[in-house]
């Protein structure tokens, strides 16, 4: 076939496919082909903004499938040569019989451990902290390696009042890529004194010389001089070793800081009540919910819980027909947002008006353009409000300024919410203080010379502190002696005369509180793979018994605690799905079995992973008779006036890797940040309208610049006279305020390893502690420069076809039974298509047919999916450069879909797209090695060894769910990568095709259990990767066969549809279609 035939030959295939007349010779008009559309209605979908325009540039780059997939050298090879090679190969293959191979010996047990079965894992449950939090997890262990991350399900904050609930598994993604890091070559391996190695002895014995040094030394100084800086600390153990030093050191001073912390909650609830609280909701009773800037569903302590009882209030089954309602106001696009009902946009100066007016009732009295949408919508919202007095709910996010959390707890007050969806208890902080101000203090006695000795504990305060409190080289040097305990030898270890390395948390003995105060023991699952030591063993450092291990510290703490905690009703208390506690069915409470001497009861705490009766009591709080005193002091209805037209600025912390203490975890690099799909670089975000006022480009996918690159202006940013070093790539993001830019946390790192070192900017640069969190008269200028970022947004695009299904839930109930006779229809017809007859799974093999249910109601887009299946699957990672060209290997990806128009859309809508496992495979008749096959249970298997690397089937599936290894993209070299693989899952190489399976490796663990115990695999008894990782339970997995199966009943529900239905490929994946419940009174 000559070139301009098989041009002409693609342009056909491209019209039969999307149903359009088959022009020959000519080419589409933008018109040809609309974004998406939902079940043939006037609702248009769109991925991006060049989608949404039509784009003849991005037209191109979807249509060419595979974006420089074909070739990965420009000199293709011929026939010929191709003939010459295989024939070479084949003769060479004899002389691999005359390699000599090393021996390898088989030792087995002397004495075979009662526990330790042979390919089956064991699971202990330990704790994964961030910001002092934690998620309690279950690890799964492998032969003595940590090899995957499960939440537990026996926690108490994974738990309902309800006896039948069997718990939640799900995480977050920090907590699931933790393995990652775990097995990082590039921690830290040992203490180093200016660099050089030392042994950890020569630390202690300059440490201990230092106190006990009779003249001058810190005991006789009273500590005089010695400073901690550590992050927020919630271990009680370690609370107890600090006030120890404390004692034992009067002059001696404790400081903490981290860049993500909740001084302005804390500060909001002083505002409030005169006191510090902490404040836990219920979600699972409040029927609206008002989000001030709050992103409670996937970026605050609780997030897990909360979304998980947020999600069951919105799902609609059998005669549940009523959804809970969601309000957000917020300055900058956030997951919560996206899964709103309403939302509204409001610049940060905005929301500290709309604050201050709230609360006294005139909001938009003598408020000089307030924005139209949230004028004409605050009547409505607040009557909706008031209509369900004490099942409503108002939260603040933590980055909102004080008076917005008072404001909070205001609303929540006058609508009786309190005792019934909010609690409040006393602080979960082992010391509960404003971290910037003592970060403050800190700098200013090392200014004023007061500090002769900081220990830093964790934390990287040289990246991360704010600009004008920053704890760089000129100040520290002001301190004789600097150390720093760390996973990483990073900016601050680099700047102290001593590093010592940190042991991970599944090489750790310890215990932290979860967000409701239930304290959640951490134990290792592996001895320290380096010479790590852990908080509590430099702390020891400091008291007569030095030398003590960690698991003695820990335990011996626990022992002077277990009487006051092992017995008591727990009546009072909060949590462990407990909402006010004082139920019956409350856990927690004293039984028949429970250990009565402190050895069973630390074992049945290490066996559950948490210390029982120890979530936080509920306390009653009033409001300060004074309190709209203290709003005003705040000066908030004093916002000076911006003028016309200037800028303001919004700092969060990025999505994927937080704070930038992620940022050499490669999983989290190429994860796609759930609302602009970016991956490996952050970006400031500008709204459509201001990006014209700047005259920034959209993006431009370079067709000659290697392929498939989004490639975006520059701008420069300045505040306050200082600016970020680098040029800073602008990302247009559909419902992003005018006039306001949002910039991410965490990049721009110098010493964070060999993957996070040099991606993105520094946003700390202009960071300052008294703006953290947005900022008014940030400077920009285009500076014409071009950017290259590596988006998925458009990769795998299924252009033009029916791919998500919305609506409101008035139309819904209004249309149900015409979408129910439309489905009944639809698939009759398909049947009638075939040619064949269907095969009959149910009197095949063992009778099993596995399927899938995805509710796009319940999935908030928090990506953790993604990493649970890189996790479980042995997927690895590419890199920027090949991610630019759509090589990408996740096996599931989250479409993010916009309705509406750019300025103000809605959305977006979240879709997760597996392997959709169809009974038709269009990539099965394809393949020439029948490397692709079909299973008697219906599982769209792949056979690796067969694959030859053709790429059909590739070409062939509707859906754009495999992955090529067109590299070697794993890592066969480092040892602890090796240690980290799941041994139940071939490691793919160069050349293979790989894709979703189902974890067929958990299906057939399952199988081989029941045939042991003699009964067929019970329902729920297989989960896979992405449905156990899910908060809001959005994925069920189960055998369709058993019509009483979950998964079954969830297909016969008329909101149930297929993914490209129409194609006739019989997915044994199906959607769930995505409802809203907006009022009906608010038309904006």
């Amino acid at each position: 076939m000559s070139k301009d035939r098989h041009i002409n030959f693609k342009l056909l295939r491209d019209r039969i496919l999307s149903g359009l007349p088959a022009v020959a010779g000519g080419s589409r008009s933008s018109e040809d082909q609309p974004p998406a559309t939902a079940g043939g209605s006037d609702k248009t979908y769109w991925r991006s903004l060049e989608e949404l325009a039509d784009s003849p540039i991005l037209e191109e780059f979807v249509r060419r499938e595979f974006p420089q997939h074909a070739e990965e050298w420009n000199d293709p090879v011929e026939r010929r040569t191709f003939l010459k090679l295989m024939g070479a190969s084949l003769a060479l293959a004899g002389l691999s019989g005359c390699v000599i191979q090393p021996p390898e010996k088989i030792v087995p047990y002397v004495k075979q451990p009662e526990e330790e079965t042979p390919g089956k894992g064991l699971y202990f449950a330990t704790a994964f902290s961030l910001g002092g939090i934690a998620t309690p997890v279950l690890v799964r262990s492998n032969e003595g390696r940590p090899t995957k991350i499960e939440g537990n399900p026996d926690h108490p904050n994974n738990r309902s009042s309800d006896p039948n609930d069997k718990g939640s598994t799900a995480t977050d993604i920090f907590s699931q890529a933790s393995i990652l890091t775990l097995y990082d070559p590039d921690r830290s391996q040992t203490p180093l004194f200016r660099g050089e190695t030392r042994p950890w002895s020569t630390f202690v014995a300059e440490i201990r010389g230092l106190i006990d040094k009779e003249s001058d030394g810190l005991k006789a100084r009273k500590g005089a001089g010695l400073r901690f800086l550590t992050e927020t600390i919630t271990s009680l153990t370690l609370a107890a070793q600090m006030k120890q030093i404390l004692t034992d050191f009067p002059e001696a001073k404790w400081h903490q800081y981290e860049p993500v912390n909740r001084d302005n909650a804390r500060a909001g609830a002083i505002m409030a009540f005169g006191q510090p609280v902490n404040t836990i909701y219920d979600f699972s009773k409040a029927d609206r919910i008002l989000s001030l800037g709050s992103d409670f569903l996937s970026a605050m302590p609780g997030s897990l819980r909360y979304a998980r009882d947020y999600a069951a209030k919105r799902r609609i089954s059998g005669d549940k027909s009523e959804m809970n309602r969601l309000y957000v106001i917020e300055s900058t696009l956030t997951i919560t947002g996206a899964n709103a009902d309403h939302r509204f946009l409001l610049k940060p100066t905005e929301m500290l008006t709309f604050a201050n007016r709230a609360v006294s009732g005139k909001v938009f009295d003598n408020w000089p353009n307030p924005p139209a949408s949230l004028v004409e919508a605050w009547g409505p919202l607040a009557r909706d409000l008031e209509r369900v007095k004490g099942i409503s709910l108002v939260i603040a996010g933590d980055e909102q300024p004080a008076s917005v959390h008072a404001l909070a707890h205001i609303f929540n007050d006058s609508l009786g919410n309190v005792g019934k969806t909010v609690f409040y208890t006393d602080p979960i902080e082992a010391n509960s203080i404003d971290q910037t101000q003592s970060l403050r203090e800190l700098v200013g006695d090392i200014d004023a010379g007061k500090v002769d000795t900081l220990i830093v504990i964790g934390g990287n305060p040289a990246y991360n502190t704010p600009i004008d409190l920053r704890l760089d080289l000129n100040r520290l040097n002001k301190v004789k002696l600097r150390a720093h305990l760390s996973l990483y030898n990073n900016e601050t270890s680099e700047i102290c005369h001593w590093h010592i390395p940190a042991a991970h948390y599944l090489e750790s003995w310890g215990d932290t509180r979860s967000y409701d105060g239930t304290v959640t023991i951490v134990q290792p699952l592996i001895a320290p793979l380096y010479e790590g030591k852990t908080a509590h063993e430099m702390l020891a450092l400091f008291g007569d018994n030095y030398d003590r291990k960690t698991y003695d510290i820990v335990r011996d703490y626990w022992r002077t605690q277990a009487q006051g905690v092992s017995t008591g009703s727990g009546s009072d208390r909060v949590g462990a799905g407990r909402m006010p506690a004082n139920r019956p069915q409350d856990a927690g409470a004293p039984t028949a079995g429970a250990p009565t001497d402190f050895e069973s009861w630390w074992r049945k705490c290490l066996h559950d992973g948490f210390v029982p009766n120890t979530a936080l009591p509920a306390k009653t709080v009033a409001l300060k008779s004074d309190w709209e005193s203290s709003l005003a002091q705040t000066n908030v209805g004093g916002t000076p006036a911006l003028p016309v037209g200037s800028y303001e600025i919004v700092f969060r912390a990025d999505p994927t890797i937080y704070d930038g203490r992620f940022a050499n975890n490669g999983w989290l690099q190429e994860l796609p940040k759930p609302l602009t799909k970016l991956t490996w670089d952050n970006v400031a975000l500008v709204s459509p309208i201001t990006a014209r006022k700047l005259g920034l480009a959209r993006p431009n996918y370079e067709q000659e610049k290697k392929g498939g690159e989004a490639f975006v202006d520059t701008i420069e940013l300045k505040l306050n006279g200082r600016a970020i070093s680098k040029a800073v790539p602008a990302w247009v993001m559909p419902g992003q305020p005018d006039n306001v830019i949002t910039i991410q946390l965490g990049y721009g790192r110098d010493r964070a390893g060999r993957v996070g070192s040099g991606p993105g900017f520094n946003a700390y640069e202009i960071r300052t502690s008294d703006a953290p969190w947005s900022a008014s008269g940030v400077e920009v200028r285009k500076t014409g420069a071009q950017y290259q970022l590596a988006a998925t947004q458009v990769h795998f695009s299924m252009e033009g076809r029916d791919i998500l299904r919305e609506s409101s839930l008035e139309e819904y109930l209004k249309e149900k039974d015409r979408l129910r006779e439309e489905l009944e229809q639809q698939k009759k017809e398909l049947h009638e298509l075939s040619l064949y007859q269907d095969f009959d799974y149910k009197n095949q093999g063992l009778g099993y047919a596995w399927g899938m249910s995805i509710d796009l109601n319940s999935c908030v887009g928090c990506n953790a999916c993604m990493i649970a299946c890189q996790s479980e699957n042995n997927i690895p990672i590419v890199g920027k450069e090949q991610v630019s060209r759509s090589r990408e290997m996740h096996w599931i990806r989250v479409d993010a879909y916009f309705k509406g128009d750019e300025n103000r859309p809605e959305g977006p809508f979240f879709q997760p797209v597996p392997c959709m496992h169809c009974e038709n495979a269009p990539c099965e008749p394809v393949c020439p090695v029948h490397a692709t096959a079909h299973s008697a249970e219906g599982l769209n298997d792949m056979v690796y060894n067969r694959c030859v690397g053709t790429r059909y089937c590739s070409n062939n599936c509707p859906y754009k769910v495999r992955r090529f290894n067109f590299l070697l993209y794993q890592d066969w070299e480092t040892p602890t990568y090796q240690l980290m693989r799941n041994p139940d899952v071939s490691v793919r190489s160069r050349g293979v095709m790989e894709k979703c399976t189902y974890c067929v490796q958990r299906i057939q663990a399952a199988k081989i259990q029941s045939e042991i115990e003699g009964r067929p695999v019970r329902d729920g008894e297989i989960v896979t990767a992405c449905q156990s990782v899910c908060p809001t339970e959005a994925i069920v997995f189960g055998n369709i066969n058993d019509p009483n199966s979950r998964v079954s009943k969830l297909k016969a529900l008329d909101r149930d549809y297929s993914l490209l239905g129409e194609l006739n490929t019989r997915p044994r994946t199906t959607y769930l279609s995505a409802l809203r419940n907006p009022n009906p009174e608010i038309k904006v």
